[in-house]
């Protein structure tokens, strides 16, 4: 190559270097192909783009809005025209360049949020609703699923992915069960497509979807925050987390006798013993025990089922489990919430004698087999029950695993950085939130942070009366014949009930919906249908319909026993048996149990042991199972507490 040639390449380079990189237009994720957007309102849309780009929008090949990209390249952009719902539509973004987006519906746009529950797929639930999943397909309910990130430093932009999917049996299994079954009956009811945008993470506070602003009124919190601002704080606690936890797993696995000999595969002999399950290590004789156990249960199947395929159930594991089937490992979970339902393959049955064996990860001193699930070998024609007689032995004991702090989703502000900022310029009809279980321990401050949360997302969203829906928490804890325990799920759920003093918000109460063994219940569909039901009253304005459940507001004593007045009762008060869940007390503030009659829309309470009654509470338990009280339209009575006013202060003087 000759001198003149590398000259020319050189400056060619050079004039390529100090041209400025031209930026196309770009929208965030959620302006995508198979968007619902938001009808009957102005149309908006936003991204990035060359400073000083000139942008327009248009619908159908008709023009709605222009705008440009201010100096540091951001731009937004509102149509004067708004759309009614239907579709398929395109929608086009040009610039410098062009960006088509087809089969875009106009419908309404519903931010499911939350923890767990919230974020629950419909896949968790596919055995209670399979016919739901099999019979989906619907083009007009789509979801867009916000990926579970957290920030501790700055509100971002845009979430690194994401795609408006449409309900079908594929993809159903990745919806959030609320959601759709809440979308399902939005769609129905109102004649109308509905988008669910689903930000949830399991786990997650109220605090860590509020911004920096709202947690002044909480100096804790605003304090975390800031601490967890710092460049490589936040990286530095996780590392010595993993690592902590790292070296118990080490431990364990390298010490755990039952891996060395292979239990898997071996059968029990002398050295195991008998045990009875499901049950708790504490109440089965084990006691205290923080490691592995090994259990194992002999099973007889037929001819027929050998070499067939099957299913292992093992109902829900504390803490984490891996089961083998004839040495086989048939399944895993690594902790303990999820349902165990484990396919067994074809070829791992054998006629005859079959042996199942569980490895059991205990992290905190007290696992086993949670009571009152199923526990069964499904074969095709016939079941073979598991629960009864097990036999167990101990492969490696060790200290509890170290606390963790869960970067990912306790810690302020962390989901409203990553999940809640890249949404707020997205036109809502409404917000439906079920969260709550991960404040439980403070829930007197809820009462308190669930409002100011309220506040802040409506500030954010620019939208001052946007729609607030709570699922109120279900029952969820050991069953009690004590009136007097105390319970942190009550408290929580009579702090939930503040949301109630902003404006344009609603609470559903899902008393009955709930599990005492399971933080995370099956019954989705319910939840979603009460949520509907309110949005439909609140938000939709058919005013006519019965969607608050009854609600006690206030006490008046008629001789030795107390009145009950109750709101959203008009056609009256049932209970499924004797009413039951009631308790009162003296001014003592010892409770008893209470007998009730239900008087239209007033409840009269009494006990024999108070005479004279100054305080009464229903549903007042974690799991409040003598709770049966619901309005003639089926929804249940609200939990409650209600006191007299304590007497005035004698003034007089001494």
């Amino acid at each position: 190559m000759s001198r003149v040639t590398n000259t020319r390449t050189l400056l060619a380079a050079l004039t390529l270097i100090a041209l400025p990189a031209v930026a196309e237009v770009q929208l965030p994720r959620i302006l995508s192909d198979g968007a619902i957007l938001q009808r009957d309102q102005p149309v908006v849309f936003w991204g990035t783009a060359d400073p000083g780009e000139a942008v327009a929008l248009s619908v159908d090949g008709k023009q709605v809005a222009s705008g440009q990209a201010d100096a540091d390249g951001q731009w937004r952009i509102r149509s004067s025209s708004t759309f009614t719902a239907g579709g398929p539509h395109t929608v086009t973004l040009a610039g410098d360049n062009r960006i088509e987006l087809s089969d875009v519906y106009f419908g309404d746009v519903w931010l499911a949020s939350g923890q767990s529950n919230m974020e629950l797929p419909m896949a968790r639930v596919a055995e209670k609703y399979a016919d739901e999943i099999t019979n989906s397909a619907n083009t007009r309910i789509r979801q867009f699923k916000v990926p579970k990130v957290v920030d501790y430093q700055a509100p971002q932009a845009d979430v690194p992915e994401g795609d408006w999917v449409a309900a079908t049996p594929d993809t159903l299994p990745d919806f959030s069960a609320v959601g759709y079954f809440f979308a399902k009956a939005i769609e129905r009811a109102e004649d109308v497509p509905v988008g669910i945008v689903t930000a949830a993470y399991g786990g997650s506070t109220a605090q860590s979807w509020m911004s920096p602003k709202a947690l002044q009124a909480f100096p804790h919190y605003l304090a975390q925050a800031e601490q967890n601002a710092k460049p490589g704080y936040v990286d530095a606690q996780k590392a010595a987390d993993r690592n902590a936890n790292d070296e118990w797993y080490n431990y364990i696995n390298k010490h755990d006798v039952g891996l060395q000999n292979n239990w898997a595969s071996t059968g029990a002999d002398t050295q195991w013993q008998s045990i009875t399950m499901p049950g708790y290590w504490s109440e089965r004789g084990v006691g205290e025990h923080s490691g592995v156990i090994w259990l194992k249960k002999t099973v007889q199947v037929a001819a027929s089922a050998a070499g067939q395929p099957a299913t292992l159930r093992l109902g829900r594991i504390v803490d984490a489990d891996t089961a083998y089937i004839n040495g086989q490992q048939v399944g895993n979970i690594t902790y303990q919430y999820p349902p165990r339902i484990y396919p067994v393959p074809s070829g791992v049955l054998k006629a005859g004698a079959n042996e199942i064996t569980v490895r059991l990860i205990t992290n905190n001193k007290d696992g086993g087999f949670v009571p009152d699930k199923p526990y069964a070998l499904e074969l095709a024609n016939t079941s073979i029950d598991l629960t009864g007689d097990w036999q167990y032995r101990v492969g490696v004991t060790h200290t509890p695993t170290p606390p963790t702090t869960f970067w990912d989703f306790l810690q302020p502000v962390g989901m409203y950085n990553a999940m809640l900022a890249p949404l707020f310029n997205v036109p809502f009809k409404g917000v439906i939130w079920y969260q709550g279980e991960s404040n439980v321990g403070a829930a007197a401050e809820y009462a308190q942070l669930l409002p100011a949360m309220v506040r802040d997302w409506r500030a954010h969203f620019n939208q001052p009366r946007l729609p607030f829906i709570v699922a109120q928490l279900p029952g969820f804890g050991t069953k009690t014949e004590d009136a007097n325990q105390p319970s942190d799920w009550a408290v929580m759920r009579d702090s939930q009930t503040h949301v109630l003093s902003e404006p344009n918000t609603a609470l559903t109460v899902n008393l009955g919906l709930g599990e005492w063994n399971d933080i995370h219940p099956l019954n989705k569909k319910d939840v979603a249908e009460r949520l509907a039901l309110a949005a439909r009253k609140l938000v939709y304005g058919e005013s006519k319909l019965a969607a608050e459940s009854p609600a006690a507001y206030r006490m008046s004593i008629e001789g030795e026993k107390v009145l009950v007045s109750v709101a959203h009762a008009k056609r009256g008060l049932l209970s499924d048996g004797k009413p039951g869940g009631f308790a009162i007390a003296g001014a003592d503030g010892e409770f008893v149990w209470a007998k009730a009659e239900l008087q239209g829309d007033h409840i009269l309470l009494w006990s024999d042991e108070v005479k004279q009654p100054t305080q009464v509470r229903y549903g007042w338990a974690d799991f409040p199972h003598k709770a049966n009280v619901k309005a003639r339209g089926g929804l249940p009575l609200m939990p409650f507490s209600l006191s007299l006013p304590a007497p005035a202060l004698d003034q007089a003087d001494d």
